[in-house]
């Protein structure tokens, strides 16, 4: 009995564990850089979909330590709130 509990014990431990882990590595676009998303190749695909040229842009290095939150502001209206929604919901399905 006393082995059965330890078993299932450790059997939802590691459970948790890759399920917690599942979900630190979605991207998000309000905790991960542009640096960041542009380092993972489905999301980097994701950014060009909605805002081609963004990880070649002369720029690049000045933002991309920034959320593409933060970055809006000063898109000059290239990332809207719908060009934000959806990449958040492709990052979800990903």
């Amino acid at each position: 009995m006393r082995k059965a509990l330890m078993t299932g014990a450790l059997a939802l431990s590691l459970t948790l564990a890759a399920v917690s882990g599942a979900a630190a590595s979605t991207l998000s676009i309000e905790s991960h850089s542009v640096a960041e998303l542009v380092a993972d190749e489905k999301a980097k695909a994701v950014l060009e979909k909605h805002i081609p040229g963004i990880s070649t842009h002369p720029s690049y290095d000045m933002f991309k330590g920034m959320t593409l939150v933060e970055l809006k502001p000063f898109s000059e209206g290239l990332i809207t709130d719908d060009t934000l929604a959806a990449i958040k919901s492709e990052l979800a399905t990903d």
